[in-house]
């Protein structure tokens, strides 16, 4: 990096520093819209916006994404909540696009050149993708763990059906898959998804440390099933430890579209940027 072009990212993460308020309530305000708009809960409250432009500000001034998740708000209170992940999603893409928008401004009385705006683009997009995957995994593994404690002693809660969007839902699937689970697991995602018109279910495998021949068969049979019915089945969570003791098994997992985490599946669906 150029002496000109580190002086120049310089004194831009400054100024959105120094120009915080106004870059948080232009985001502020395109997210409540939005959210108005899609009848979404206004939950986000406004340290969210600040901390995250702040993160993204001190990084620009930098010259270097620094990751931490320090200081970020929690939403543990309210994580059952029907839309919080949405309103969270939302919130994001409304502070970078604040971002955006403030960034296109400053250039034009500056002598910032479109190679140094691209630069401070590849800047700001992995902290962005970092507060995304954040926000999506914790909102799924606060779901699961609450559910965790009273798993097995309701059918409905060892099998929850997590809708995040009118058409977009997650099923996180913890623990071992028998007989009766792997047909409870068919049973409740074919009901629920015909119940609540889902045409995406995203299949969480996080929860799960090793996959036999047996519970593999019965994970092949529900997408095979679901499929049937035009739900598009999107299976996350499959660690490389899983990966390998599947293969090993001599069963092809090609056949199924595995996306590394819910934030890779997330932005496949488009919800969220890429």
């Amino acid at each position: 990096m150029s002496t000109h072009f580190s002086t120049t990212v310089h004194l831009l993460g400054q100024s959105i520093l120094a120009h915080k308020d106004q870059i948080t309530a232009n985001a502020q305000y395109s997210s409540e819209t939005a959210s108005n708009e899609q009848n979404l809960p206004d939950v986000v409250p406004d340290t969210f916006y600040d901390r995250i432009i702040s993160s993204l500000g001190e990084t620009i001034e930098a010259g270097e994404v620094s990751y931490s998740h320090d200081g970020l708000p929690s939403f543990e209170e309210s994580h059952r909540m029907t839309g919080l992940l949405k309103s969270i999603l939302m919130s994001i893409s409304s502070i970078k696009q604040a971002l955006f928008d403030y960034i296109d401004d400053y250039s034009k009385n500056s002598d910032l050149s479109v190679s140094e705006i691209i630069s401070i683009t590849k800047l700001i997009d992995p902290l962005i993708n970092d507060y995304l995957h954040y926000y999506t995994e914790n909102h799924l593994m606060q779901t699961a763990q609450s559910l965790q404690s009273e798993y097995y002693q309701s059918d409905e809660l060892s099998v929850p059906i997590i809708k995040i969007s009118n058409q977009v839902a997650i099923c996180p699937i913890i623990g071992d898959i028998d007989e009766r689970r792997g047909n409870l697991i068919l049973e409740r995602t074919l009901t629920e998804s015909r119940a609540k018109k889902i045409r995406t279910l995203i299949l969480d495998l996080s929860g799960i440390e090793t996959l036999d021949t047996m519970m593999t068969q019965h994970l092949f049979k529900i997408v095979d099933s679901l499929e049937l019915m035009g739900v598009e089945i999107i299976v996350t969570g499959v660690s490389s430890e899983v990966a390998i003791g599947v293969v090993s098994l001599g069963l092809d997992l090609n056949a199924l579209t595995i996306k590394q985490n819910l934030s890779d599946a997330l932005q496949e669906l488009g919800m969220i940027d890429s």
